[in-house]
């Protein structure tokens, strides 16, 4: 097999000496003095002694060089080239001919390409392993791309060279392409179903009643389908729907029962009253009929008769009458109680609808709470001109919490958040998500003055109580803006105000709290 071709400077000793020891490990030569000089020779094609401008090229200097450069490029070698480097200035050259020996044998082992082949066996299995496990099983619905993969994946397991494997590459190439375009397909389905799920969802939220227990769950549909679909998210909204449909089909068999026995205890109570009028109109005619008998004789033991017989059926009347009054009060008890069953359980289903209007993850306001409490408050505020305060937050330094200990920890520190906020915070006060790590906290009949003082201790509780990851204390910050809402003004001109001077505090160096700047005029119009 002839030698690859190794373009050299032959000025330059150190580069001769290395293809030197280079050819005398692939022809497998003793590596002695002479044939080092041989090969040395033939390489420059002069003798090995032959002087340069400045360089007289010898092969102890040669072999000096050699070392040098064993050393700068092969640190593996330190111990082999040291010895040799001894042996050369000793002019030993028995003992150079013996490390010569080691070191032609070790880099002999590197030129048959032993470890090269083991590398190209791992880099092919991880691309057979890549395309099997990473690609394929996301192509599940795109059967001709997966089948594709799967080819590959054979073909590369069956590369046998560098060579065969760099054959692949464009059959590699023209798959990712495919892909990409599919994935982009997808990607616009998925977009375009998210658009027709949301329009649906709002259709149906507009044919409810307000106070409708399915509206709850519309608005948590409506909120995890117009967010980005976290697993966490979906599987904890999943989670809470079941809890919430399960005790409502509950409180909904209840209400179903309790119409049911209202219904009957109804109908009872009109039977019961048709009954008693029937009754009464059977006595009258009877009283109509001894009327008649005793004017039309004039016998007093047929008198006397008539008489026992009108005072009987007024004994048996008065007692009808008794015991019809008894059951109508029985009858309208049980009404009453049926109907405060129904109440009972409407009540129920309106809490359990309530229930879906908090953010899943942090236990606060979801948006739709945040719009109703806000509507409450603010129509109170404008009823009795009483002050009313809105306060917006964002955790500092978010993303870089997230980057570092990941999202399940980014997560976490929300939650403890909200429940700082909710140990610190009055009972008439409310905290909602806005989304992300931003916040709002709802302040009612309260000045500005005295919501900037209850955020600022919001803030210095948070340093205290420490959030824990790992038990190890994390330090959780916000920057806030706090805005007093103007007579009229409506929810989302509020909102704006208090955010800017929240990113005023993000920019004077965070963990701040910021006053908004007044509602202009026209707000309260």
């Amino acid at each position: 097999m002839a030698e690859p071709t190794v373009k050299i400077n032959l000025a330059n000793p150190t580069e001769v000496a290395r293809e030197t020891l280079r050819r005398l490990a692939l022809r497998r030569i003793a590596p002695t003095p002479d044939n080092y000089q041989t090969l040395y020779e033939e390489i420059t094609g002069a003798p090995g002694v032959a002087a340069t401008t400045a360089i007289t090229a010898t092969a102890a200097s040669a072999l000096s060089g050699l070392v040098m450069d064993l050393s700068l490029h092969h640190p593996e070698l330190a111990g082999p080239v040291e010895i040799l480097d001894q042996a050369i200035r000793k002019s030993d050259w028995a003992q150079c001919r013996k490390q010569l020996s080691q070191i032609a044998l070790q880099l002999k082992q590197r030129t048959d390409g032993s470890g090269g082949e083991e590398d190209l066996t791992l880099l092919r299995d991880l691309l057979a392993k890549t395309l099997e496990f990473g690609l394929i099983p996301q192509l599940s619905h795109h059967p001709a791309l997966a089948d594709r993969a799967q080819q590959l994946a054979s073909a590369v397991r069956d590369a046998g060279s560098a060579s065969a494997l760099r054959n692949t590459a464009a059959s590699l190439k023209s798959l990712w392409i495919d892909v990409d375009q599919h994935a982009s397909h997808l990607h616009d389905q998925q977009e375009t179903f998210r658009r027709i799920l949301l329009l649906l969802v709002e259709n149906i939220g507009e044919l409810l009643d307000d106070d409708t227990w399915l509206r709850g769950q519309l608005d948590m549909v409506q909120e995890i389908v117009a967010g980005p679909l976290r697993l966490q998210s979906l599987q904890e909204a999943e989670k809470r729907l079941k809890e919430v449909i399960y005790k409502q089909s509950l409180v909904k068999h209840g209400l179903r029962e309790a119409t049911a026995t209202l219904k009957a205890t109804m109908t009872t109570f009109v039977s019961r009253m048709r009954d008693a009028v029937a009754a009464n109109d059977e006595y009258q005619g009877k009283i109509a009929s001894h009327i008649e008998r005793i004017g039309s004789t004039e016998d007093v033991r047929e008198l006397n008769r008539i008489l026992e017989n009108l005072l009987e059926e007024t004994r048996t009347a008065q007692s009808d009458t008794r015991r019809a009054h008894d059951q109508l009060i029985q009858e309208r008890d049980a009404a009453l109680q049926a109907e405060g069953r129904i109440r009972q359980l409407e009540t129920q289903l309106a809490e359990m609808s309530a229930l879906v209007r908090e953010d899943p993850l942090t236990r606060s306001l979801n948006r739709r709470g945040l719009d109703d409490e806000f509507a409450r408050e603010a129509s109170r505020a404008d009823r009795y001109a009483s002050p009313f305060c809105i306060a917006v937050l964002d955790v500092d330094n978010f993303k870089a919490l997230n980057d570092k200990r990941g999202h399940q920890t980014g997560d976490e520190a929300l939650i403890h958040l909200v429940k700082v906020a909710k140990e610190e915070l009055r009972l008439t006060d409310h905290i909602a998500r806005m989304g992300g790590e931003e916040f709002l906290i709802l302040l009612p009949n309260t000045p500005l003055d005295e919501a900037m003082g209850i955020v600022t201790r919001l803030q210095r509780s948070l340093t205290k109580k420490y959030f824990l990851d790992n038990n190890e204390r994390v330090l959780i910050t916000f920057s806030a803006g706090v805005a007093a809402r103007a007579p009229g003004e409506s929810q989302e001109a509020a909102i704006a105000r208090a955010d800017s001077a929240m990113y005023q505090a993000k920019h004077a160096g965070k963990n701040r709290v910021c006053r908004a700047a007044q509602a202009p005029m026209q707000a309260a119009e």
